[in-house]
């Protein structure tokens, strides 16, 4: 029995270990008793040593980040970024403000001019303090990025001060579901084809979408830089890298790895990159490539463009079309249901083999329109095909108190009817100098700006409340694309912004995947653990008899059950 015991514990030690590596537990460590020291155990017996505590006092030790002695062109969502050591409490002040006792790093809102950020900590020994005098000039520059704010890894540019942005590393824009760029080199963002106009625009001269990243370096070649790109959502076996539509050279793309579906890649300059399956016959040559949206003989890019605006405003984007086929195509385009809110800038066009035309959009929000989610479309035709273009326009009151934030984390940006999906949500408070409770509305509509459900929640917010909200997608929801759409209401004024996702076909998530590789891990533990608890209930029970040992035949059904004949 013995060694039955030590069967036992063998199996509970495999389990233990298993749940370890599936759920991240901390199982060997020194709380639980299993600590790695890094000594050498010889057997040998030694003398016990001194313990020796040293304990340093003094007042804390403070270190202010962010913000700088520098000129911020945003007065909201300002970071107060610091380090404290030996501190039991800390707080800020802005000016002669109110304390606002903090935990760690932090945003604030503040008001154009010339303000003073104090810092304060303390401990039993003493206080620490420091202070920075910074400017906010919201005319000073404007970097226009909604398509990006809050999504994936993207650079959050207008956090940085003016004098930052002239020579910004690690810049970041990533659109959750299709793609990353990660730029490699420092940028200067008020450098573009036009340093005199004080913006930048992201949002009209950059595009990922659907297999498709793209850089219009003639508006933007202060973006003309070496990166690393990434694509999602591919299904290729072995993709390579395609520049303008054509196999990159590889003095200009160097293939990274390609798991998962994603596709990475450097590339030394830009303009439009894609993937398309590796030709059998050829091997790869630098990267993976393929069309996007493409329809017998043209792609269209990007598939889907949404649009933020308040009352009166107004904002352009680009739509590409490349003609991939043989022979020339006639282009028509078609506006779908956003009417006024919309002007194409050529709607009837040639393309020869190869030839590649962009079409400007103008998105426009009459004084008068009223704040909502308009969702529209344009129809691209040419040789007897059509593609549909998505279009999703979030309207917002002109002087709205808030402005809202909404993202959709990359595993939720597909989801199959019944399932859960999950929104990160950030609402600014703009201009109440005290907290506020505010309606919020979240709402999916379909491609035809149907709603599909609503839900509604009342949400305190004195400078920002951010959070996750769980949406459940009704069972009987259609395959297709569909739009969240958040809005915050008070005092008549609306804000809101919405975020595309897929319904998709039934699939394995990767929690029943973990499921499944747990059930058959514990399946396979089971099995090991019968087979050497029968050896072991053999052994016990064979007879030493004249001609040797004489092995009793044990039949396994008794000992599951525990009965022997």
């Amino acid at each position: 029995m013995k060694r039955g015991f030590l069967v036992l514990v063998l199996i509970l030690l495999v389990l233990l270990i298993a749940y370890s590596i599936i759920t991240d537990f901390p199982v060997f460590n020194r709380e639980n008793g299993f600590a790695e020291t890094g000594e050498v155990i010889t057997g040998n017996a030694t003398s016990a040593g001194i313990s020796l505590t040293i304990t340093i006092s003094g007042p804390p030790t403070l270190t202010l980040l962010k913000s700088e002695n520098e000129t911020y062109f945003t007065a909201t969502n300002l970071e107060l970024n610091f380090t404290a050591f030996s501190a039991d409490s800390i707080w800020y002040k802005i000016d002669s403000g109110s304390n606002v006792t903090i935990t760690g790093n932090t945003t604030f809102n503040t008001t154009s001019g010339q303000h003073t950020l104090y810092l304060f900590a303390n401990n039993s020994d003493g206080n620490s303090s420091k202070n920075a005098t910074f400017r906010v000039n919201t005319t000073k520059f404007n970097v226009l990025y909604d398509i990006y704010k809050n999504n994936g890894s993207s650079t959050d540019f207008n956090a940085s001060s003016y004098e930052d942005i002239q020579n910004l590393s690690g810049a970041v824009i990533e659109k959750t579901g299709h793609g990353k760029v990660s730029f490699n080199q420092a940028i200067n963002l008020t450098n573009d084809s036009n340093p005199g106009d004080n913006a930048l625009d992201l949002d009209s001269y950059t595009n990922i979408s659907q297999n498709h990243i793209e850089i219009n370096t003639t508006a933007i070649p202060n973006f003309n830089k070496s990166a690393t790109l990434s694509i999602y959502g591919l299904s290729f076996s072995d993709p390579r890298v395609l520049r303008d539509g054509s196999v990159c050279p590889s003095e200009i793309c160097t293939e990274i790895n390609y798991s998962g579906g994603t596709f990475m890649f450097n590339v030394t300059q830009f303009t439009a990159y894609s993937a398309e399956e590796t030709p059998a016959s050829q091997s790869p040559s630098g990267g993976g490539g393929g069309g996007t949206a493409g329809v017998s003989g043209f792609v269209v890019n990007p598939d889907e463009i949404q649009v933020i605006l308040k009352q009166g405003g107004t904002k352009k984007a680009t739509l590409k079309i490349t003609n991939t086929g043989t022979r020339k195509l006639e282009i028509k385009l078609e506006e779908k249901k956003l009417g006024t809110f919309l002007k194409i800038g050529n709607t009837s066009f040639s393309l020869n083999s190869g030839e590649t035309q962009e079409i400007l959009l103008d998105f426009i929000a009459r004084e008068d329109a009223i704040p909502g989610l308009y969702i529209g479309g344009i129809t691209v035709k040419a040789g007897g095909a059509e593609k549909e273009i998505i279009l999703a326009l979030s309207i917002q009151s002109r002087e709205s108190l808030f402005d809202v934030e909404v993202n959709i984390p990359s595993g939720y940006t597909t989801v199959i009817p019944g399932e859960d999906v999950l929104a990160d949500v950030k609402i600014y408070n703009l201009g109440a100098i005290e907290r506020v409770d505010a309606e919020v509305k979240y709402e999916i509509r379909d491609e035809e700006n149907n709603s599909i459900k609503i839900i509604s929640d009342t949400v305190a917010v004195e400078t920002q409340a951010s959070f996750t909200k769980t949406i459940n997608i009704p069972e009987s929801t259609a395959l297709g694309t569909y739009v969240l759409y958040v809005t915050v209401t008070y005092g008549g004024k609306v804000a809101g912004a919405g975020v595309f996702f897929e319904v998709a076909e039934q699939g394995v998530s990767a929690r029943e995947k973990v499921f499944i590789v747990v059930i058959t891990l514990l399946a396979v533990i089971s099995s090991i653990a019968v087979y050497l608890w029968v050896l072991h209930y053999r052994k016990e029970h064979r007879k030493y008899g004249e001609t040797g040992y004489e092995d009793r035949r044990i039949d396994l059904r008794d000992v599951l059950i525990g009965q022997r004949e």
